[in-house]
């Protein structure tokens, strides 16, 4: 095996695929990334048996072959090099890499030693606009679950072309706290399908979305593909494949409100400000934060006291609607739902200290809701 790549390109694809790999006692080559230099391009594959990414960069082959070396050395030795021109020679001790003026070795393991990567057909393809999609996975993959007593919940349930919305995805996670749903377009309004993608690789799906890029303009569109138990995401010159959570999502609808007793819309930095303050004082085990409305004074109240800290109120003002009322709620829940609605106003639902709240940016409130459940007192 014999190429020549530039160093920026090396950067790109290393940086895209490393990320996956990991130190394993039972199987150091999970550690490693594949190399395969063949006059298309030159490729680069990891996986953890879980997730695998290639992705191919433009590059001058000599000689076609592969070869594995350990990812995380490779890239952090790569971004050390100037940019500029990278030889990669397969030698009998090793991979030998030259570049101005500096000659290295990495001393890796047979290609016939790395996992066989998985090669599923592309049935049922998706098209989605990937802007969306990196924005969707920002807003929703935190409320999935992360105990795995309950499978379904440790992911993130995508329904294509649900009922009411063809030509669309709908993206939601729960952890049966809180739950988080945001809706993006698909270009495939014939196929119905629903899938429970892990929280891990959907996180990398929105990593590799983040950081590809391409000397022209980065594509529009991610392309989804369905192939049993499997998911096949196709973005540019990467492609990663993961497995699918084999269960069945609760009917989440049922559990968001269709009507409630007040509605509140504040500033969302004002609140967020609010309870930051009120969770310095809340009580650890419980992380309780408590809002009461008025809506004559047009005022919300956020407060929260512990007896070994002491207590805080903060008094934002806001435009209230419905009956006086009052919830507690989990301030990291609370928080991190604020944190991912994204407009500078947004609107509460309250219904009872007893009922969940629903959380809505005022720009895009038909693309993306947030529910958290109280904390009975």
């Amino acid at each position: 095996m014999q190429f020549s790549c530039t160093q920026e390109n090396l950067v790109q694809g290393l940086s895209i695929v490393s990320h996956i790999t990991g130190k394993n006692i039972n199987l150091p080559v999970l550690g490693n990334v594949l190399i395969k230099a063949e006059k298309s391009g030159i490729n680069f594959y990891a996986t953890n048996l879980e997730i695998s990414i290639g992705c191919t960069v433009r590059g001058k082959v000599d000689v076609e072959g592969e070869y594995s070396v350990p990812a995380k050395l490779l890239f952090d030795y790569i971004s050390l090099l100037a940019s500029g021109k990278v030889e990669f020679e397969l030698k009998d001790n090793g991979l030998e890499v030259r570049s101005n003026g500096q000659d290295t070795v990495l001393r890796g393991m047979l290609a016939s030693e790395f996992p066989l990567l998985p090669k599923p057909a592309k049935n049922s393809l998706y098209q989605l606009n990937a802007n969306e999609v990196k924005q969707a996975i920002n807003q929703v993959v935190f409320a999935s679950s992360t105990s795995e007593s309950r499978p379904e919940l440790s992911g993130v349930a995508c329904f294509f072309n649900p009922a009411g919305l063809t030509g669309k995805m709908a993206m939601v996670a729960t952890d049966s706290y809180r739950l988080a749903e945001r809706i993006v377009g698909c270009k495939e309004a014939n196929k119905t399908a629903t899938i429970i993608v892990p929280a891990r690789a959907m996180s990398e799906i929105g990593r590799v979305l983040s950081a590809y890029k391409d000397e022209l303009e980065p594509p529009e569109n991610v392309g989804w593909s369905i192939n049993d138990n499997q998911l096949v995401v196709s973005y540019g010159t990467v492609e990663l494949t993961t497995r699918l959570i084999e269960a069945n999502f609760p009917d989440y609808q049922n559990i968001i409100p269709s009507s409630f007793k007040t509605e509140v819309v504040l500033s969302r930095q004002d609140l967020m400000k609010a309870v930051k303050a009120a969770s310095l004082f809340s009580r650890k085990e419980i992380n309780d934060v408590h809002l009461s409305f008025a809506p004559e004074k047009g005022e919300c109240t956020i407060e929260s006291s512990d007896e070994g800290t002491g207590k805080t109120k903060t008094v934002i003002s806001g435009s209230i609607t419905g009956d006086e009322n009052q919830v507690v709620l989990n301030f990291k829940y609370l928080f991190d739902g604020l944190n991912s609605l994204g407009s500078d106003k947004i609107t509460l639902s309250v219904i009872s200290p007893m009922s969940p709240v629903l959380a809505l940016p005022i720009e895009e409130n038909k693309n993306y809701r947030y529910l958290v459940m109280p904390i009975r007192q």
